[in-house]
């Protein structure tokens, strides 16, 4: 589970009192003691089992706690050797700590028992469901080759979009207007014209994506507008119009799909057979809510929203860069874009001009990114 947040202006960053810094330091620094803890007592669990490879103050630590340490990491099998000694030292640092926490009877304090029944929760939940995915057998070539040939617009008929995108919030009846006059062919001139005339907040934001970094319950749509023309998608009085500026062709052979579309449809049957699995055990037991979640009970699954259809990933997206989408008209904190941790291909990225923008940069060197930062205001050369 995870969420992207956004932070603000620094100015409008309200400071913390001493007394709270201090207990949230406190916290965390429980949590991390907790999580140490809880390692810990896994690890001592049968260490007889496997060869030791250090020992600290009578402590045995075991070639399988190293072992998991450098999967948990990624190590490239290649480079376990080397990384090895690095990992051994921070697996007695770790013990060190823990040894100490205990004499402390830091593991008796209700943060730190907070944090190991949490941690405790996650990695059990974590180990059923992995088991359970387990079982989904890897996609045969038919059901490859049946993707492939029903997703033209990903592959074969694959184009790279330069689009013109807006957000804005508009009173819902006033949609259908802008609809009609979107739809009619009007440039993206005119509809910002409208937004103007109309008091509307809203941003634009022009920046070019192949049509893996496109959702897909949008690309659909997205391939059917001629070069020059737009679309609207709204739920409540949020709108997005989408204008294609220009397209090329940039289709990819099946051959070269292949292990794109093998990976994405593992990882959707995985991802259903877990829905499965958490659908089943909701269904078998019994839950009661407290008085003031009790409409939890009768509301049933959530619709998905038009930022959950929006969203949908794509089978080669992972392996060749990410959407930029544009912040919500509200959030005048500016943008956040968040480039994808591996890939061997090049990225670009223009921004905006906001008062406050967040990049994360993909995480290999082997990659390479390059971030247009928009120009800097009279009130940026004075804070100099």
């Amino acid at each position: 589970m995870s969420s992207t947040g956004r932070t603000g202006p620094e100015g409008n960053v309200r400071v913390m009192t001493k007394n709270t810094t201090t207990m949230r330091a406190t916290a965390m620094a429980a949590a991390a003691i907790g999580a140490a803890l809880l390692l810990a007592g896994c690890n001592n669990h049968k260490k007889t089992t496997t060869q030791s490879i250090a020992r600290v103050d009578g402590t045995e630590l075991t070639m399988t706690e190293l072992k998991y340490r450098l999967n948990r990491e990624r190590v490239r099998p290649d480079r376990e050797e080397e990384v090895a000694p690095k990992v051994l030292e921070q697996l007695i640092d770790e013990q060190l700590i823990v040894e100490k926490a205990e004499k402390n009877k830091l593991d008796l304090e209700p943060t730190a028992q907070q944090a190991l029944d949490a941690a405790r929760r996650d990695v059990l939940a974590r180990a059923y469901m992995e088991q359970a995915a387990q079982s989904v057998a890897a996609p045969t070539d038919a059901a490859i080759h049946g993707y492939y040939d029903s997703n033209p617009y990903l592959f074969s008929q694959r184009r790279v979009y330069t689009l013109q995108e807006y957000l804005a919030k508009v009173p819902e009846d006033k949609i259908p207007a802008l609809r009609a006059m979107v739809e009619a062919g009007r440039p993206p001139e005119e509809a910002e014209a409208w937004f103007k005339a109309q008091g509307a907040a809203f941003r634009g934001q022009q920046s070019t994506h192949p049509a893996e970094q496109i959702p897909l319950g949008s690309l659909k749509e997205i391939a059917g507008i001629p070069v020059g023309k737009g679309l609207v998608a709204s739920a409540g009085n949020q709108v997005h119009v989408t204008y294609v500026t220009s397209s090329t062709d940039a289709p990819v052979s099946f051959d070269k799909a292949r292990g794109a579309i093998a990976q994405f449809l593992t990882v959707e049957g995985r991802r259903k057979v877990t829905e499965g699995n958490v659908g089943a055990l909701r269904s078998a037991a019994k839950i009661d809510y407290a008085p003031q979640y009790a409409a939890l009970a009768a509301s049933g699954p959530a619709l998905a929203t038009l930022k959950d259809i929006e969203s949908a990933p794509s089978p080669l997206s992972n392996a060749s860069g990410a959407r930029v989408s544009l912040p919500a008209v509200n959030e005048a904190s500016g943008v956040q874009v968040t480039l994808p941790t591996t890939t061997t291909s090049g990225v670009q990225v223009t921004l905006p001009q906001s008062q406050g923008v967040r990049v994360s940069l993909p995480a290999t060197p082997a990659s390479s990114a390059q971030v247009r930062l928009p120009p800097a205001t009279p009130q940026d050369a004075s804070k100099k």
